[in-house]
């Protein structure tokens, strides 16, 4: 993910937004936008916009992660739960 300054709220625009985003996500950013009705645009704005904000949120809370594993064996800090088993269940699916 591209790092771009955090626009404000009401500041964003799909430009922002596809420029926060990896090119994968981008394209289905693109995707989307061109096919949702303009009643509907808003509210996929928002969706994107959480995205965006969650995994950024996300990165930050990395080092921290990373540090208490290295220094507990490889395990998780007790408040996240390793989910690898679900998404693994769900791409078979």
């Amino acid at each position: 993910m591209r790092e771009a300054t955090n626009p404000g709220e009401g500041e964003w625009t799909p430009d922002a937004i596809a420029h926060a985003l990896t090119p994968g996500q981008r394209m289905e950013f693109m995707r989307q936008l061109n096919l949702t009705k303009f009643s509907e645009l808003e509210a996929l704005g928002a969706r994107w916009r959480k995205l965006i904000e969650d995994l950024r949120a996300g990165a930050a809370k990395a080092p921290g992660v990373l540090d208490y594993q290295r220094q507990h064996g490889g395990a998780l800090p007790p408040e996240y739960t390793d989910v690898t088993e679900l998404i693994s269940e769900r791409r078979v699916a």
